[in-house]
């Protein structure tokens, strides 16, 4: 009803493509609040050069073959159908030199980051993931426009979640609302409020050709960089400036959480994922953070950032101060995740979950019935349908 309000109180000033979108009653469902008057330019990331990543280049594909060599493929869809979709990838990380510097360096040509980011070519029958969410809901009109609002919606929403804006009240009129509310801000304007909370510039990078997202002076940002800078932001709320606070995170994507942990001073961190996965991770953080700031499995190597298969878990002794996980546990099979939290119980007493709740497991299955366990459960701020979980137990099993 909130949302339906909004379109007849302000039909007469938003131009004819907005008035459109938000009588798109299947999107609005994505938003956490009333959409914008206009839309926010879009832009894509042009070619950036490589530098010397030679070295880093053959240091992932040396860790790829390594991790490979070890990994056992669960039942798990990320292990059979996408690892089939991305088996020229496979091959060109095996090959080394030119081959695999190609798919590192330019993941939109091809299936490499699909299903984990949105720099991925969309394997045949399947639309761009850009769109995929849009289109999904609204199979016609300009996806990019509904996008455009979407990120605007997020950032919003950072804003709101670390304190940096007022919570809107939508139990009145936009007009009868303080300016102090006002939602008609650029994105760097957005983000201009969100640096002073944090005390940080938070600047996003772009090291690959194609990247869409808005278009602001820090970089080009995506939804998965603005989902990123509230988990990290999350992980250094709760390591409340401890010296060396060490955090685990299983499955992490691209590993943009751990780009902005950095950022946010919590630099002992440890990726545990897929091996294909770990290549991407390896890339994005040598070209981001520093080579010299990774340590790739196999590696010898003093860095705090690490990034490691989920084959090394049985040889990991120590214990982390957090875990995180983030869209991931609830797509693996049930042995994979139950095997996850086992080691959970054993290496920590804190677990920050971000999942949705669509398939049969659900983290709090995992949780619900084991003593001396305390949970808070909430919605989570960033992403409608998902659920920000903070798990603790008092001792290490």
């Amino acid at each position: 009803m909130r949302f339906r309000r909004f379109v007849s109180s302000s039909k007469a000033s938003a131009p004819p493509r907005i008035r459109d979108a938000v009588e798109l009653r299947h999107f609005g469902w994505l938003l956490s609040r009333e959409p914008p008057p206009a839309c926010q330019p879009l832009a894509v990331s042009g070619t950036v050069p490589a530098g010397e990543d030679k070295d880093l280049v053959d240091r992932v594909a040396d860790a790829y073959r390594l991790s490979y060599g070890q990994f056992k493929p669960s039942s798990s869809a990320w292990d059979e159908n996408l690892f089939t979709l991305k088996i020229d990838v496979h091959n060109a990380l095996l090959a080394g030199g030119g081959d695999a510097a190609a798919v590192l360096r330019h993941p939109a040509e091809s299936t490499f980051f699909w299903g984990f980011d949105a720099i991925a070519k969309a394997p045949p029958g399947e639309i761009e993931p850009h769109e995929l969410v849009i289109r999904r809901l609204n199979p016609s009109g300009d996806w990019r426009d509904l996008y455009s609002i979407w990120l605007v919606d997020a950032l919003n929403s950072l804003a709101e979640a670390i304190g940096a804006r007022r919570m809107i009240y939508p139990e009145m009129q936009p007009s009868d609302i303080g300016a102090h509310y006002a939602d008609a801000r650029t994105a760097d304007q957005i983000l201009d409020d969100i640096d002073n909370a944090l005390g940080v510039e938070i600047v996003f990078p772009n090291p690959f050709p194609s990247e869409l997202g808005l278009s602001t002076r820090r970089g080009i940002v995506g939804f998965r960089s603005v989902q990123a800078v509230y988990q990290a932001w999350r992980i250094a709320q709760i390591a409340n400036h401890h010296a060396n606070f060490k955090v685990l995170e299983i499955g992490a994507g691209l590993g943009r959480t751990a780009y902005f942990a950095y950022q946010l001073g919590v630099r002992n961190y440890t990726i545990v994922d897929i091996p294909l996965t770990n290549a991407a991770q390896g890339y994005f953080l040598g070209r981001t953070i520093g080579p010299s700031q990774v340590c790739l499995y196999g590696e010898d190597s003093a860095a705090q950032l690490r990034i490691l298969p989920s084959t090394a878990l049985s040889r990991i002794d120590e214990a982390y101060d957090l875990v995180v996980n983030v869209d991931s546990l609830t797509e693996m099979a049930t042995e994979v995740a139950h095997d996850y939290w086992r080691f959970i119980r054993e290496h920590s007493n804190a677990l920050l979950s971000v999942n949705h709740e669509v398939n049969p497991l659900t983290v709090r299955s995992l949780y619900a019935d084991a003593r001396g366990v305390r949970a808070t459960r909430f919605p989570y701020w960033m992403r409608r349908g998902y659920v920000e979980e903070f798990i603790t137990w008092d001792t290490i099993k």
